[in-house]
């Protein structure tokens, strides 16, 4: 936080910046973006009188629907302060706008549990104690819209699907418009170049299958600064395509019958290096996986609690509707594969696995908390890999009895109400992740379910692009 940077450096950075605006941002359970916006010349004020820069926020806010209800046994008395980390501070993502990521402490200073980002700093933390370090990177997948002329609506919606002229996975007739002003693609390429001046890499850029859907690439970092990234990056490509007359959203599935939208992490467990482990820059060198038998109980460790992480990664009602079988999602059974887009782990190369049941309506600091509690607890144990047999094939497309000969012998859960179900019923993870936070989180997703369940889908999924 603000202590492992001197008021001078984090001074001479913002200046570097020249920035008008700071935007200090929190991200809350139900996976909304907030941000306090603060004059620049305000900040310099503060920290060049050697006070720390801090914003006071209602307690309420890790509390809160998305519609801006409080959940039941949360009040509006009682504030947190928001402590901006002036590691995670980038650019943009406008023009005169610099960003970072707070954490929420108590009044007195010390640590709030609630705070997401909290969580995943501690969790980080405690890994390292065991010797653990990782890398994750993160593809966002999005689908652009086009915004109908203001005051328009068309079968409900503000938006219509950008017509399909020939749009498919990694076609390069997706990007024959890019130079076209008016044209989503080429408010791809003003995208990279925000997230190039932000010191965000993008490893790489593609269409996929839906019409103005496309994945942007980006690179393997330490857990926190990874989120830090992706909710940044998500930024810019909001504010990007809006400037172009685009709606972004990260709705899993926008369009029914279509392929829907992720946020897949690939992650990488290596071994401690105390010199790298609190860097926010990407690791260069010196990255060493740890051995095969660690990494398996890893990994072993998340299947074992799978159907509960879902609560955590599979976070929105919407969320189920992209979480099926034989459709490059990941499907529904708990499992493993060598290069299998079919299943939820996907085995990449040693240590670099794919989890592939994450979507952009999950709190990324909470999910990747979750997988790593989970993972380590398995290291912990030596959970053993072997209960699953590398899976080649499809696992939807298996006999019973084939599945079983596999070790598959459980699902996903089929809907947010059953992940929480198994949340709940899975108290080694709730104690991993902290009871209070777990029951807080479960508070937010009730109430979520209760005002979203009467909702037409057609509304309801209106209402969600809206908001994400």
């Amino acid at each position: 936080m603000e202590a492992k940077q001197s008021a001078h450096d984090i001074l001479t950075r913002l200046r570097s910046l020249d920035a008008k605006w700071l935007r200090i941002y929190w991200v809350d359970a139900t996976a909304s973006s907030k941000c306090r916006l603060i004059p620049m010349k305000r900040v310099y004020k503060t920290l060049e009188s050697g006070k720390p820069l801090t914003i006071s926020i209602l307690q309420g806010a890790l509390g809160m629907l998305p519609c801006d209800m409080l959940v039941p046994g949360v009040s509006a008395t009682h504030t947190y302060n928001l402590h901006p980390d002036w590691s995670s501070l980038k650019r943009g993502p406008v023009k005169d706008h610099a960003s970072c990521y707070g954490e929420f402490k108590q009044i007195d200073g010390s640590d709030c549990v609630l705070c997401p980002r909290r969580l995943l700093r501690k969790t980080t933390e405690q890994a390292g104690a065991m010797g653990l370090d990782f890398l994750v990177g993160f593809e966002i997948e999005f689908v652009a819209l086009e915004k109908l002329p203001h005051g328009t609506v068309e079968n409900g919606s503000k938006y219509r699907t950008i017509p399909n002229d020939g749009h498919a996975w990694s076609t390069s007739r997706a990007l024959a418009e890019w130079g076209r002003g008016d044209s989503i693609v080429s408010a791809l390429d003003e995208m990279v170049d925000l997230l190039d001046a932000a010191d965000i890499a993008v490893e790489q850029l593609h269409a996929e299958s839906t019409p103005g859907q496309f994945e942007i690439v980006l690179p393997p970092l330490p857990p926190l600064q990874a989120c830090d990234a992706l909710l940044h990056a998500r930024q810019i490509i909001e504010s990007t395509a809006a400037r172009h007359g685009f709606r972004v959203t990260l709705h899993p599935k926008p369009s029914p019958g279509l392929p829907g939208s992720a946020s897949h992490a690939h992650m990488s467990v290596i071994k401690n290096n105390h010199s790298r482990h609190h860097s926010s820059s990407p690791p260069s060198h010196h990255i060493e996986e740890v051995e095969t038998e660690v990494y398996e109980s890893f990994y072993a460790g998340i299947l074992s609690h799978l159907p509960a992480i879902a609560a955590f990664t599979y976070a929105n009602p919407a969320s189920y509707e992209r979480a099926v079988d034989s459709f490059w999602a990941g499907g529904r059974w708990v499992t493993w594969g060598t290069q299998n887009r079919e299943t939820p782990l996907r085995k990449c190369e040693g240590a670099h696995w794919e989890f592939k049941a994450l979507d952009g309506l999950a709190n990324p600091f909470v999910a990747i908390s979750a997988l790593l509690k989970a993972g380590c607890d398995g290291v912990t144990n030596q959970v053993s890999l072997k209960a699953w047999k590398d899976c080649e094939p499809d696992p939807a497309s298996l006999k019973p009895e084939q599945r079983t000969a596999l070790g598959i012998t459980r699902e996903l859960p089929k809907d947010l109400n059953q992940a929480l179900e198994f949340l709940a019923a899975d108290s080694t993870l709730e104690g991993l992740v902290g009871r209070e936070f777990v029951q807080r989180y479960v508070d937010i997703k009730r109430a979520e379910l209760a005002f979203l369940g009467p909702m037409a889908d057609d509304e309801r999924r209106q209402w969600l692009v809206e908001r994400y």
